[in-house]
């Protein structure tokens, strides 16, 4: 064989020999007994297990491989993280408004001005509704009436009457089942700027007189 292809073979099995080196891996896992495992080979049952993988001539970590999860527990899994992102959002959401209240609201009377505004939209539209459920309720009562009269006389009750009453009646059930939902997010606001009225005090080292604890957060609903 001539010379030089001699050293080009030989050279060829020293780099095969010296990449299979470097890729040659060290695995270390716990079965499911909990006992540490550390080997060159990996058995076939271990290939779905939590492990870490070094490179055998370095011993530098290459990988760290979690362990498979069924879609049940990925689905769970999927679930905690988007609770835990939540709780961390609604804590840099809360820090952001503490910080806000320091910076904007010199006094209690400044912050209920706030809530009040935000509120205020909201109020309005829930007396809005109660005075036209009021005046639709009379309306049509006053219909029912005189459909009672014609029945009581024998007359036929016209159509487009009893088709009026149909559809009022349906939109007072809306427009009440609406109101209530409003209600319920006006009682939840109430809640919330009472705690954060609570907070603002503990930022301000403030504490607030028994006579004026009632007072520092509206009662009422709208």
């Amino acid at each position: 064989m001539n010379p030089n292809l001699r050293l080009m073979a030989m050279a060829a099995l020293v780099f095969a020999a010296s990449a299979q080196a470097q890729e040659k891996k060290i695995y270390k896992w716990v079965d499911k007994d909990g006992k540490t495992h550390i080997s060159d080979q990996l058995p076939p049952e271990a290939v779905d297990q939590a492990r870490k993988e070094y490179n055998a001539r370095t011993g530098s970590l290459k990988s760290d491989v979690k362990t498979q999860l069924t879609p049940a527990e990925k689905a769970a899994a999927d679930k905690q993280a988007e609770i835990e992102q939540n709780a961390l959002d609604a804590a840099a959401k809360a820090k952001r408004i503490e910080q806000g209240m320091l910076m904007n609201y010199e006094t209690e009377q400044d912050l209920q001005r706030a809530f009040d505004e935000r509120t205020d939209l909201l109020k309005q539209t829930v007396v809005s509704l109660k005075t036209s459920i009021q005046s639709r309720r009379a309306a049509i009562i006053s219909v029912l009436n005189e459909l009672a009269d014609l029945e009581i006389s024998d007359q036929k009750p016209p159509a487009e009457k009893l088709n009026w009453v149909k559809t009022n009646h349906a939109l007072v059930v809306r427009q009440t089942e609406q109101m209530d939902r409003l209600n319920k997010s006006y009682i939840q606001l109430l809640a919330e700027f009472a705690d954060t009225m609570q907070k603002y005090r503990q930022m301000k080292g403030l504490s607030a007189p028994a006579e004026t604890d009632a007072a520092a957060v509206p009662a009422q609903q709208p």
